[in-house]
C-alpha cells in the first residue's frame, strides 16, 4: 500500500502551465523528486484535502471546487467563534526570527482486496520554519509513525488479507513523503505558500496585516483581482468542477493564513470572524478535532463525487488557538473520486486532520542534515535524514 504524496498530490492540483501570469513556473526537475510523477492533471475535490504539512502547509486543491454549498448546507454560525475571537485578539507574542510550528497530520482510508477491505490510519508528524526577514526558503520536515488499523475488526481483516506491509519508508512506499522513523526536510521558496494564492507578502508584512474583519477583507480582496486576471489563461475545468469564485478563493486564503502565517493575534481574530461571515459557512458550536480535544468550530460542505464532505475548522476557545483543520465524511462515497480510499467510510469519519500543537517564534533556525543540499533561490528541494 502506497501512503498518498502529498507534495505529488500538491503538483497534480497545479499544473505547470496554470502558474499567474508574471511568475515562473518551475520544471519538473527543479522539484524534489517525490513530487514529479503525476505533474500535470487535475484533481476535483474540496479544497484542502491534503497538505504538505499541518500548520506548515499549503491547502490543496484549491483550483478547482466540486460544487458550492448549497442553501440546505447554510446555517447562521452567530457568535460561534467570537470567544476565540477574544482570546486570539489579547494575545501577544515578539516575534523572533522564525515563525516555528508543529503537529500530525492524521488520514483514515479503506485499502485492501474487494472482498476483504480494511480501514488504516496514517501518522505524519510535521513541522515549520518560516522566517521573518524575507529569506530565501522555508523549512518543512515529515516524519512518519506507523501506519496501523483503525479497529480490532480492522485489524483481523488485514491479517486475513495476508498482513501486507502498510508502508512506511521509501523502500515499499516510492512514493512515500514521510519516511517511516526518518525526517525528510523540504524547502520551499520564501513566500510559499501564499504566493500561490497571489497573496506575495513575506513574513514580516503579514504581521502587518489590518486587526478589523471588514478592514481585513479589503485588504485581501485586493490581491484577487490580478489572481483572476491570471485564471483567463487556465484550461478548462473538468465536468463536475469550476474555477474558483472570489468567496471561495478568500475562504482558502484564510484557512492558509490561520494555518501557517505568522500573523498577529489581532489579525488572527480578525480571520476569525471573517470567515465565520462567508457564505456557506455553518457553525458546528462545541466539537472535539481529530486529536480527541474540545473546541468550537465552522464547516463549509461540498459534494464530491457522488458524496459529500465538511471542511471543518476547529478552535480552543479558551486561547484561541486554532486546534484542527479537518475533513469530515458528510455522505458517504460509494466509488472513489479524485481521492483513493474514501470509498466505505462511514458518514462522521475524519479521514483527513491538521491537529495543531504548537505555533510560536523562536531565535533557533531549523537544524538541516550536513548531507542536504544547499536549496535554490525559488526551488522546492528535498532530502531524508
Amino acid at each position: 500500500m502506497k501512503r498518498k504524496n502529498v507534495l505529488d498530490i500538491l503538483a497534480a492540483a497545479r499544473p505547470a502551465d496554470l502558474d499567474l501570469a508574471g511568475t515562473s513556473p518551475l520544471r519538473a526537475e527543479e522539484l524534489p523528486a517525490p513530487v514529479r510523477a503525476r505533474r500535470a492533471r487535475w484533481v476535483v475535490v474540496a479544497a484542502s484535502l491534503a497538505t504538505v504539512s499541518v500548520i506548515g502547509a499549503v491547502a490543496i486543491p484549491r483550483l478547482m471546487y466540486a460544487g458550492t454549498a448549497t442553501p440546505s448546507m447554510v446555517a447562521s454560525t452567530g457568535h460561534t467563534l467570537d470567544g476565540a475571537a477574544d482570546r486570539a485578539a489579547e494575545t501577544r507574542q515578539a516575534p523572533g526570527d522564525y515563525w516555528h510550528t508543529e503537529g500530525l497530520i492524521l488520514q483514515e482510508q479503506v485499502i485492501g482486496p474487494p472482498d476483504g477491505r480494511y480501514r488504516i490510519r496514517t501518522r505524519i508528524e510535521t513541522s515549520r520554519w518560516a522566517p521573518r526577514d524575507p529569506g530565501p526558503y522555508v523549512v518543512l520536515t515529515e516524519r512518519g509513525l506507523p501506519t496501523v488499523p483503525t479497529s480490532p475488526s480492522d485489524q483481523e481483516a488485514w491479517r486475513r488479507a495476508g498482513a501486507p506491509e502498510l508502508c512506511g519508508d521509501d523502500t515499499d512506499c516510492e512514493n512515500d513523503t514521510a519516511p517511516l522513523g526518518r525526517t525528510r526536510f523540504i524547502f520551499m521558496p520564501g513566500t510559499w505558500p501564499y504566493h500561490d494564492q497571489g497573496l506575495t507578502l513575506s513574513a514580516g508584512e503579514l504581521l502587518d496585516l489590518p486587526r478589523d474583519p471588514a478592514v481585513l477583507k479589503e485588504r485581501l480582496l485586493s490581491f484577487w483581482s490580478a489572481y483572476e486576471a491570471g485564471m483567463a489563461g487556465w484550461p478548462a475545468p473538468p465536468a463536475g468542477a469550476s474555477l474558483p469564485t472570489k468567496d471561495s478563493w478568500l475562504l482558502t486564503l484564510s484557512l492558509e493564513l490561520l494555518q501557517t502565517a505568522p500573523i498577529s493575534g489581532g489579525t488572527r481574530a480578525a480571520l476569525y470572524r471573517m470567515v465565520a461571515d462567508l457564505p456557506g459557512t455553518r457553525a458546528l458550536g462545541q466539537v472535539r478535532d481529530a486529536g480527541g480535544r474540545l473546541g468550537v468550530g465552522v464547516g463549509w460542505a461540498r459534494p464530491q463525487g457522488d458524496g459529500q464532505s465538511e471542511q471543518q475548522l476547529i478552535v480552543d476557545e479558551s486561547t484561541g488557538q486554532v486546534l484542527s483543520l479537518q475533513h469530515v465524511v458528510v455522505k458517504p462515497w460509494s466509488k472513489d473520486s479524485g481521492d483513493e480510499g474514501l470509498a466505505g467510510l462511514p458518514a462522521g469519519t475524519v479521514y483527513h486532520a491538521l491537529v495543531y500543537q504548537r505555533a510560536t517564534w523562536t531565535d533557533t533556525p531549523p537544524e538541516i542534515p550536513a548531507h542536504c543540499p544547499v536549496p535554490r533561490q525559488g526551488a522546492r528541494e528535498d532530502c531524508v535524514e
